[in-house]
């Protein structure tokens, strides 16, 4: 029996060739299918979490717009440099606030020297007067036994 197979293969009976190509894109076109079919279920299966997603989203909204108007944060009159000034002031920031200038409605801050805790009560003074930052970058250098801050952020509306 093998030796069939072999001289099937070397193509020395009549027909083995066409047998072996015939085989060959038999399997070609098996593969093709099964492929096709994996990628078409891989492609159901995103639609359906994204439908998951958008109905989740659909959700929020609507509980957003049930909320009565005094749940709401009214944040169109926050003046984002006055609240900024107004918190420099309180954590006495003071000649550490190296630049603050507008960026559309939001302000761009860098504060040097900054302390872990100053940091976390400038992020708490901020947010609970109605503004939060919107992006930032810090870097961290050494100081003794501590580590300061230098803080890069855009601040501004929530």
């Amino acid at each position: 029996m093998i030796e069939n197979l072999r001289s099937i293969l070397r193509g020395e009976i009549s027909g083995s060739v066409k047998l072996v190509a015939l085989s060959l894109i038999a399997l070609l076109l098996w593969f093709t299918v099964w492929t096709l079919h994996g990628i078409n279920t891989d492609s159901e299966n995103s639609l359906t979490s994204q439908q998951g997603r958008f109905r989740t989203l659909l959700l929020l909204g609507d509980e957003y717009k049930r909320l009565s108007p005094t749940q709401r944060r009214s944040t169109d009159n926050v003046d984002v440099a006055t609240v900024f000034a107004q918190v420099s002031e309180t954590l006495s920031l003071g000649s550490r606030v190296n630049r603050i200038t507008p960026d559309g409605q939001n302000q761009s801050v860098e504060i040097n020297r900054l302390y872990a805790e100053e940091l976390t009560e400038l992020q708490k003074q901020l947010y609970s007067r109605g503004v939060s930052v919107i992006a930032a970058e810090l870097r961290a250098l050494p100081a003794g036994n501590e580590r300061l801050f230098t803080l890069s952020a855009i601040i501004g509306v929530k």
